[in-house]
């Protein structure tokens, strides 16, 4: 079977580790342009395991924020990613 180069690269992440890898280095890279420059400068790390993403922030407001919005930004950031990958949201 034929793939296109996009096709081969999706088949692979599927098939490998590399897909947790390849969508946090996709969020880490693009977190300011959707989350805004307050919440990038205050997030000081993000993780993903198991289909759930974890923010890391070091203001209290912030969490309270990010758990209350957890439903939209599970969907902004499924629609950013083009796929349905997370599931939960974290916030520490």
């Amino acid at each position: 079977m034929l793939y296109s180069v996009s096709e081969a690269i999706q088949k692979m992440l599927n098939e490998s580790h590399w897909k947790y890898r390849y969508q946090l280095t996709k969020l880490r890279e693009d977190w300011e342009k959707l989350m805004g420059k307050t919440v990038a400068k205050h997030t000081t790390d993000l993780m993903i395991r198991d289909h759930v993403l974890y923010i890391y922030t070091d203001v209290a407001a912030l969490k309270n924020e990010l758990s209350y919005n957890k439903g939209l930004l599970i969907a902004k950031l499924n629609q950013y990613l083009g796929e349905q990958f997370i599931q939960d949201i974290v916030v520490r």
